[in-house]
């Protein structure tokens, strides 16, 4: 998973945290991708779970990734925007844009 090509990643248990939206109680909220939907996706907080829309929302995704022998997690922001569409039907652009030629 690199910052190209994280929206056709699963995101569901990835870390993340609304960094801008225009609802302004969003702002800051982070935790762990539990669901996703087409416009939403739900964050676990330490508190309660929360929904977010994707569509007035900016994400910074915190993905394991592994150089050599250390762990490097990286931090990937993401417009929501992006990431409007069905999971399912999101995942599969990429499989099929790899295997075309």
């Amino acid at each position: 998973m690199t910052p190209q090509n994280i929206i056709h990643h699963e995101l569901i248990g990835l870390d993340t945290k609304v960094v801008s939206s225009t609802n302004m109680s969003l702002i800051g909220i982070e935790g762990r991708i539990v669901d996703e939907t087409k416009n939403v996706l739900t964050i676990e907080t330490d508190v309660q779970e929360k929904k977010i829309p994707k569509s007035c929302s900016s994400f910074i995704f915190t993905v394991p990734s592994v150089d050599g022998k250390r762990y490097l997690p990286l931090t990937i922001k993401v417009d929501g925007r992006l990431l409007l569409s069905q999971p399912e039907n999101r995942i599969q652009t990429k499989f099929k844009k790899k295997f075309r030629k």
